[in-house]
């Protein structure tokens, strides 16, 4: 019996070829992204990929698209939830209005999705929630530091969520990309006015997209298709060499920074 896995945010980048790369390999593919008239030739041509329309901000939708594929297929044996996009801009350029529809998206939208997939995953026991993050949920950017809060917090909540499940045989994985030509920039949203002062961050961002070493889309999205469902997968799985070297800088600098403080930490006992 072939296993199911629904997507999130299809249309483009990681969403698409993951979608394609489960459709190779003989899933029940449930395609999910807001326009479906956006929907990739190359994914039609599957007939195990079923493209249907979802905004992950619109919780009736979100619980509708979950029960019409609990239908057809039985269950959702895999759930990856890539949808989101980046708000750029420095801390003070960003309104709260981009803010929270920042947060709406990339943290509310994948929380309703979750919960919506939750009750049928612990009745059967079983199943595997891959959560796209970004090695920015790690360690934050200038320039795009609302953007790597939201998925700091996902990060956060994945790891509190696992503790949850795993006695119920649900699996999390946090997927941290970094360096990928994708669709990111062309969806990328930009602010209407930036602040002189701020030039400087903007240059260094800049001189990032240029020079990073850039990872390959297939090979990376094979990786995620090939450990989905499987027995004890990765709680965390870093993907270009980027990211990693963007993660063991973070970790080891807050490390320090908790030993140099050391000594008022204690004093605190």
């Amino acid at each position: 019996m072939s296993k199911t896995v629904l997507i999130t945010g299809t249309s483009t980048g990681f969403g698409k070829e993951l979608a394609l790369q489960f459709a190779k390999r003989e899933w029940n593919v449930v395609a999910t992204m807001r326009n479906t008239t956006k929907a990739d030739p190359e994914l039609i041509k599957y007939s195990n990929v079923n493209v249907v329309a979802l905004d992950i901000t619109n919780p009736e939708m979100v619980t509708q698209v979950i029960e019409d594929a609990t239908t057809q297929y039985g269950r959702i044996d895999v759930l990856i939830n890539n949808a989101g996009y980046c708000q750029m801009g420095t801390f003070e350029e960003v309104s709260l209005a981009q803010v929270r529809e920042q947060y709406e998206t990339n943290v509310f939208g994948v929380v309703s999705v979750i919960q919506a997939v939750l009750p049928q995953m612990r009745q059967h026991r079983a199943g595997h929630i891959i959560n796209i993050s970004s090695m920015g949920g790690v360690q934050s950017l200038p320039t795009i530091p609302i953007y790597c809060s939201s998925k700091a917090a996902l990060e956060n909540m994945s790891d509190g969520l696992a503790s949850e499940v795993k006695a119920l045989g649900i699996d999390i994985t946090l997927v941290e990309p970094a360096g990928f030509k994708t669709g990111f920039q062309a969806n990328t949203l930009e602010i209407t006015s930036k602040i002189p002062d701020y030039q400087a961050s903007y240059d260094w961002w800049n001189g990032l997209a240029e020079n990073a070493p850039y990872g390959n889309l297939e090979r990376a999205m094979s990786a995620v298709a090939d450990i989905a469902g499987t027995e004890n997968p990765p709680r965390r799985l870093a993907l270009g060499s980027m990211g990693l070297v963007m993660a063991r800088t973070q970790l080891n600098s807050m490390l320090e920074e908790y030993e140099k403080w050391e000594h008022i930490t204690a004093s605190a006992d």
